[in-house]
This record gives C-alpha cells, sequence and structure tokens, in this order.
C-alpha cells in the first residue's frame, strides 16, 4: 500500500482550508459573552463541546426532541438489547478520522464492528436483480460481484473476470485514481468540507451522471449508487455534480481504492453502542459547563441588538437572552423562527430544498439469503402511485453488529424509502402503507411488525442555479453578523462527518 498512498496523500494533513479566507477575519465569541445555541443534532452538541472544551461556562443549548443526536438515532428493541438500530447516521469509513477521534476522546468503548464476512473476507452487502418484465426481485448476489458484473459492461475486453481475483478490479482501480486526480484539478488539494469555489464552473455545471460520462467514469456508477445514491444524498441523474465531488472528495474515496486493491483494511464499519451513544457522552462529559434543554421548543429567535430566545419547555413558555445565536436548525423549514432574518439572508436560505429519507425498524422472518445489507436496484428513488417513495433496501442490524447473536428465525431490519422532494403533511401514513405493499409484494414478507418510523426531513442543499450563484460561500460571508453563527447541514452537507468538520473550519475563526 505504500505506492497507493504516495500517490494519494492524506491532504487534510497538509493543506489548510481556502474556504477560511471568506470567512470574517475573526468571529468575535469573547468567553463571557452568552451564547445560545438551537439544535442538538450532531452540529450542534459538537459545537457546545467544543465551546466547552475551550473554556466556554455560559452556554446554553435548546432541543426539541427528548434527547439529543438529531437524525443519528439509534435504537433498540427488547428482544435484542444488545444490538443497536441506526435509523439515521449509520456507517464509518476510513475517511472518518475527524469522528475516531472524537471517539477516542469521549466514547472509547463504542467500538467499529468491520461489516465483513470472515469466511469470504468482504463486506456482505446483497443486491436484488429485477427480472425481465421489472416486477419481481429473483436474482440475488453480492454488491461487489454486482459492481465488477457491472464494469465489464463498460470495458472494452469484457474480460474482467478471466483476470486473477486481485486484477479483477484494475478497471475500478484506474477510475477511481481518475477521478481523484479530476477532482483535484477542479478544486485543488483542501482537507475534507466544503470544496473551495471552482474557477471554471461549466467544468461540474451539470448533473452527477452527466459528469461521469463527460469525463469517461461510466464505471463508477455502481460504486457511486451505493456511496450517493443509497445513502439519500440524491439521484445520481438529478443531483448537481457538485455534491458527488463534495462527498467524493479524495479522502473518502481512497478507502474505495484500497479495496479495489484487496487491501484487509475496514472499508464500513458500524458502531458497536450506535452513533447517538457518541452524542449523549459528550453532553454527559460537558453538562456542568453547558446548560442542556431538551423538549424544548422554540418558537421565536430575535438576535438583534440582542439575541431572544422563545421556546416552551414542559408546557411553560419561556425567554431565553444572549449575546450569541448558534443556528444548528434545519434552515429549510424553520428559517421562519428567526423573526429579524434580513433580505439578503433570505435570499440564500429561501432557495434550499431538501428530499425525505423515511427509515423503519420492523420484524420480519429470516430469509436463506439474508445479507447484512439488501437493497433492490432500480428501486431507489421510484414513486409509487400514491405519491410517496417506495422500498429499496434493509439492514439487518444484528448480522451487521452483533453476528454472534443467533436469529430466533425472524429478524429486525431498517428498511428505506426516499422520495426527491420536500415532506409534506400526510406522508407519513402512506409512506407506511406503502412499505408494507413493497415488502409483501418484491420481498416476500406477508406479515410485518413495525415498531418505529421516522420520516426524515433529508440533505437540505441549492439546485444548479443557487450553486453557480455561489451560495455555499455566501454563507460564510454571513457568518458573524448580526450576531449569528450558522452551523449544521443547512450550510454544510447531510452527514455527521461533514457537520463536524464544518464547525472546525469555524472554531478556527473564533476569537475569544
Amino acid at each position: 500500500m505504500v505506492i497507493l498512498n504516495a500517490l494519494f496523500p492524506n491532504v487534510s494533513e497538509d493543506h489548510p482550508n481556502p474556504n477560511h479566507k471568506l470567512l470574517p477575519t475573526c468571529l468575535e465569541l469573547s468567553k463571557e459573552k452568552r451564547i445560545v445555541i438551537v439544535g442538538g443534532g450532531p452540529a450542534g452538541v459538537h459545537m457546545s463541546a467544543c465551546l466547552a472544551a475551550k473554556g466556554y461556562k455560559n452556554v446554553t443549548l435548546l432541543e426539541a426532541e427528548p434527547e439529543v443526536g438529531g437524525k443519528s438515532l439509534t435504537m433498540y428493541d427488547p428482544s435484542q438489547p444488545q444490538v443497536p438500530h441506526e435509523l439515521g447516521t449509520c456507517y464509518m469509513s476510513p475517511g472518518y478520522t475527524l469522528i475516531r477521534k472524537l471517539l477516542e476522546e469521549y466514547d472509547k468503548d463504542n467500538l467499529e464492528s468491520n461489516f465483513a464476512n470472515e469466511d469470504k473476507g468482504r463486506m456482505v452487502f446483497g443486491i436484488r436483480i429485477s427480472d425481465e418484465d421489472k416486477q419481481k426481485y429473483t436474482k440475488g448476489m453480492e454488491y461487489f460481484d454486482w459492481v465488477l458484473e457491472e464494469s465489464e459492461k463498460t470495458t472494452t475486453s469484457g474480460c474482467c473476470r478471466c483476470l486473477p481475483n486481485s486484477a479483477q478490479n484494475i478497471p475500478i482501480f484506474a477510475a477511481l485514481v481518475k477521478y481523484n486526480r479530476l477532482h483535484e484539478s477542479i478544486f485543488g488539494k483542501y482537507p475534507y468540507g466544503l470544496p473551495p469555489k471552482p474557477k471554471d464552473w461549466s467544468r461540474i455545471n451539470m448533473t452527477a451522471m452527466e459528469f461521469l460520462k463527460q469525463n469517461g467514469l461510466e464505471i463508477l456508477e455502481p460504486v457511486f449508487l451505493y456511496s450517493q445514491q443509497v445513502q439519500g444524498y440524491g439521484i445520481l441523474d438529478k443531483i448537481p455534480a457538485f455534491y458527488l465531488l463534495w462527498w467524493h472528495h479524495p479522502d473518502t474515496t481512497n478507502g474505495s481504492i484500497r479495496a479495489a486493491l484487496g487491501s484487509d483494511e475496514i472499508i464500513v464499519s458500524l458502531l458497536k453502542n450506535g452513533w447517538q451513544s457518541l452524542w449523549k457522552k459528550m453532553v454527559a462529559t460537558h453538562k456542568d459547563e453547558v446548560n442542556y434543554v431538551t423538549g424544548a421548543t422554540v418558537t421565536s429567535i430575535k438576535r438583534t441588538p440582542t439575541v431572544e430566545v422563545k421556546y416552551t419547555h414542559e408546557g411553560v413558555e419561556k425567554q431565553l437572552e444572549a449575546d450569541v445565536f448558534i443556528s444548528a436548525i434545519d434552515l429549510y423549514r424553520f428559517r421562519h423562527l428567526i423573526t429579524d432574518l434580513v433580505p439578503e439572508e433570505e435570499a440564500v436560505f429561501s432557495k434550499l430544498t431538501e428530499s425525505v429519507l423515511t427509515t423503519t425498524l420492523y420484524k420480519g422472518k429470516t430469509t436463506d439469503h439474508e445479507h447484512t445489507v439488501e437493497f433492490w436496484f432500480g428501486k431507489m428513488g421510484a414513486m409509487h402511485p400514491s405519491g410517496v417513495g417506495q422500498f429499496y433496501g434493509h439492514r439487518n442490524s444484528r448480522m451487521a453488529a452483533r453476528p454472534e447473536i443467533p436469529s430466533d428465525g425472524s429478524e429486525l431490519r431498517v428498511a428505506y424509502q426516499y422520495m426527491d422532494r420536500p415532506l409534506e403533511t400526510g406522508d407519513a401514513s402512506k409512506l407506511l402503507n406503502v412499505l408494507e405493499e413493497n415488502l409483501k409484494s418484491y420481498a416476500g414478507e406477508e406479515h410485518v411488525d413495525v415498531k418505529v418510523q421516522k420520516a426524515w426531513p433529508y440533505f437540505p442543499r441549492f439546485d444548479a442555479k443557487g450553486l453557480s450563484e455561489g451560495l455555499p460561500w455566501k454563507i460564510l460571508e454571513l457568518q458573524g453578523q448580526r450576531n449569528t453563527i450558522f452551523a449544521g447541514s443547512s450550510v454544510c452537507f447531510e452527514s455527521a462527518l461533514d457537520c463536524v468538520a464544518y464547525n472546525l473550519m469555524l472554531l478556527k475563526k473564533i476569537c475569544a
């Protein structure tokens, strides 16, 4: 792997983030100031912990839900109390260095489960292929076998299978090398996070799929179908190429390259105690420095001349005064809570849109082809006649995180549905009905026991026009104005990794 490391060094350690230049010279935040953070998801909790570690003593975090964690929601079923079922944030990969540092500091016992089949030495991700009539999904195979099968369709020789096992992924490896070099030519070298604004926008002013085709990278489509599309980060045929390139930074694609070369490195893993455990441990560590208030529904936020936040807690209306407001909320849905939002801010945040990723914990029968993760090719983003997204895949957390626990003939799984539009009133019940129908029609589940369903407003983002106007970078210029710091997935990327990376960029500009 020495050659690989020389080709693709970890740029995070060697190159500063050029976006720092767009931030104010100093985000004034003296330690005497009163700070209120609204939103207790990964961004809000991480920011509160960082401020506490820096010596800030007057910090309050308000979270509407009974627990912190936001979309890092880990559920447990009484029948399997040792098995964490992730209904939001799920995977770890080699690029999650920042998260591993947090785990080492706050949650050392929350070890990674390597998601591998020891007999075969590779991940047991399954894919179902539809029959010719696209009706029933009858052919099951392992994901990486499918990737190889698909790659053969785009290579001229079509003889990948005649090569030794170690060489079968060479075309994919070569394409990933090309992708990384192309990425660097567009953005330069920078640490993972918000990319610097490209000098030539025309090179990426297209959809993700158009970008792959234009640059001769179609062989990577099955790889990105899983790492981007199946994760809920947009349909490749629709999502702007910018978001594909944002998520697939060289630091994160290197894991895929190592996998293609047959490395024994862990490529995808789960946390044995679940993701929510990390954020809860951070809160427990800093509860003396930060006032964490859960079950607090914020009703209005005024920021000037001083910050006033009104909220309801345990049925009582309350008001909190502060000097600085840190927004870690969904600005697509909740910007109206900021009563003094100025036209300059409205012009940016009103152009956000988002999708819906629905996760459902259910119990069904054990099958003879049980995979840790299984998805149905072609169903991602497919819409049911009722107007909501169809089921496209599920994860068996017992097999993935606790394979030593035997099955009792039934399985608890997390099912996924995706809609490429914002959440609407009445969607939840429709999604549940469609899930049950789909599980019966093409997963063979006659009777399922639904435990929990979460229809997440997901992946806030700008369309191609908003990106060409530079809105992600415009937000950097707004930081610190009107006693406000913007954090969270509305101003960066949906992933917990990105929320942490964005926070760290902001914190480097904070002057005590």
